[in-house]
């Protein structure tokens, strides 16, 4: 008899470990974050990470699947943050137009603003959102594409094609970063006007991956 209540408590806790070994396979190692439980949830979560500056709740909003593509999920993050920082002060030395002269000047103006969301806007209120299974496409007013996010537990942004070099896109947004903060910097000086700080931040960027 006791032999039987041994083996049963040895069972018991056998089912209890790959219980949760599988739940930590599905949580990658920890609990799902809040605040994803919709395509519209997971937007307005982004926004308010990005008007906060909340570099960790803005990590959680993207899917990645290796080091490199988070670390280029950071790079978007620092470059973003740059660019709030830099129309912020376009705006204030040069006037509320200024910024957008900056942006009419860059290679791509549509890719170069992507993800460079309003603060006082609810983007997920005037996002076109298809959900189809566990895929979704939102169309936002400011970007030339969708965004596309996925459901895996919760909802995230699917940042990431297959076709698209990782390294590459981290290496561009770092330099894009550099670029925009030394135009920060020199606003204001030597008489140089909004113009002529985007033409130097666009050759300080280089080609778009």
């Amino acid at each position: 008899m006791a032999q039987r209540h041994t083996w049963l408590i040895i069972v018991g806790l056998t089912l209890v470990g790959v219980f949760a070994a599988i739940c930590v396979l599905r949580t990658r190692g920890g609990s799902l974050p809040a605040g994803q439980e919709s395509p519209q949830a997971v937007l307005r979560k982004t926004q308010r990470a990005l008007s906060g500056g909340d570099r960790a709740r803005f990590l959680e909003c993207f899917r990645t699947t290796s080091q490199q593509q988070r670390a280029a999920v950071e790079a978007l993050f620092d470059y973003l943050q740059t660019a709030y920082r830099l129309r912020d002060a376009l705006r204030e030395t040069y006037g509320k137009t200024a910024w957008e002269t900056f942006v009419s000047l860059q290679a791509t103006p549509a890719a170069f603003t992507a993800y460079l969301w309003p603060r006082d806007e609810d983007i997920a209120a005037t996002a076109d959102i298809t959900i189809q299974g566990t895929e979704a496409r939102a169309e936002l007013p400011s970007q030339s594409e969708p965004l596309a996010l996925r459901l895996r537990g919760v909802w995230r942004i699917e940042e990431f094609r297959p076709t698209t070099d990782v390294r590459l896109r981290r290496q561009f947004l770092a330099r894009a970063a550099e670029a925009l903060s030394k135009a920060r910097d020199d606003i204001g000086k030597r008489g140089l006007k909004v113009e002529d700080l985007a033409r130097e931040a666009r050759r300080r960027m280089g080609a778009e991956p």
